[in-house]
């Protein structure tokens, strides 16, 4: 790629950010939620690093319209309401309003947001071909399950290291309205959180073209950058630095681990070269 094309790419990242920016600020005004400037700002750095990180991808990927739509618009909006319900449970001072309000307004936005990517980047063609899956039901279930299940492994595990080692007082201490609900709470929200995340990148899985090991590896950029980089950057003045901070490395060994497993048991994957 060229000095040219990556410049080139840098400005349409920038509109996806500008759309994301403009839609998010739009629906708060129709729901009568509060304006924070530093907040929407921040949400166009974020949406313009996912605009690069999704739309290089895009770029890659001859598809229909309507597919490219499905790819890429799954994983922003099931990403950010995995981030929306759990920010209800662990932040409700951060994440107010009502939960359906909410999850309307994360759709606009994706919706916003992945248009720009499908118009400025995807590799658009008339019609593309379908992957044959080979899979019985049950093979497709144990392993959808067991993708599921090892979010919620890497959640506790790495969870429990950055609660320990930084986070822990902050939490105890209510900085920033962050809380800690009971167990049995925060196991039934993370496993809808985990299934959420496992399901916005199974299209992409499903039709990138690349060989499982690539997949492997892109699928985890994919999770941590929508559903890590993105939420962070637009908490950031309402949380503390080394908050901040310490939920980057905790999500990216999360979200990263999580993508990398599903991509080994759910894609298809070209055979590798």
């Amino acid at each position: 790629m060229d000095m040219k094309t990556l410049y080139q790419n840098f400005l349409k990242s920038l509109l996806v950010g500008m759309a994301y920016m403009a839609t998010l600020a739009i629906t708060k005004l129709l729901l009568s939620q509060p304006l924070d400037m530093r907040s929407l700002f921040w949400s166009f750095v974020g949406a313009a690093l996912v605009g690069l990180v999704l739309g290089s991808l895009a770029a890659f990927m001859p598809a229909t319209w309507s597919r490219h739509l499905l790819v890429w618009g799954s994983a922003i909006f099931f990403n950010i309401a995995s981030v929306t319900i759990e920010g209800r449970f662990f932040g409700p001072n951060l994440v107010k309003g009502s939960f359906i309000a909410l999850l309307v307004q994360q759709l606009a936005v994706a919706l916003a947001a992945t248009w720009v990517i499908v118009r400025l980047f995807a590799c658009i063609v008339s019609s593309a071909a379908t992957t044959r899956i080979q899979r019985s039901w049950f093979s497709w279930l144990w392993r959808f399950v067991l993708s599921v299940l090892s979010y919620v492994f890497f959640y506790y595990f790495f969870g429990a290291i950055n609660f320990m080692l930084v986070t822990g007082p902050y939490y105890k201490a209510h900085a920033g309205g962050l809380t800690v609900p009971a167990q049995n709470i925060i196991l039934q929200a993370e496993l809808l959180r985990a299934v959420l995340i496992v399901v916005s990148v199974i299209p992409f899985l499903l039709n990138f073209p690349a060989n499982r090991r690539r997949m492997m590896w892109l699928a985890g950029l994919l999770l941590f950058t929508v559903g890590g980089v993105l939420p962070l950057l637009m908490q950031v003045g309402s949380l503390q630095s080394v908050v901040l901070a310490a939920s980057a490395v905790e999500i990216f060994c999360q979200n990263f681990s999580t993508g990398v497993v599903t991509a080994r048991l759910l894609s298809i994957g070209i055979p590798e070269l």
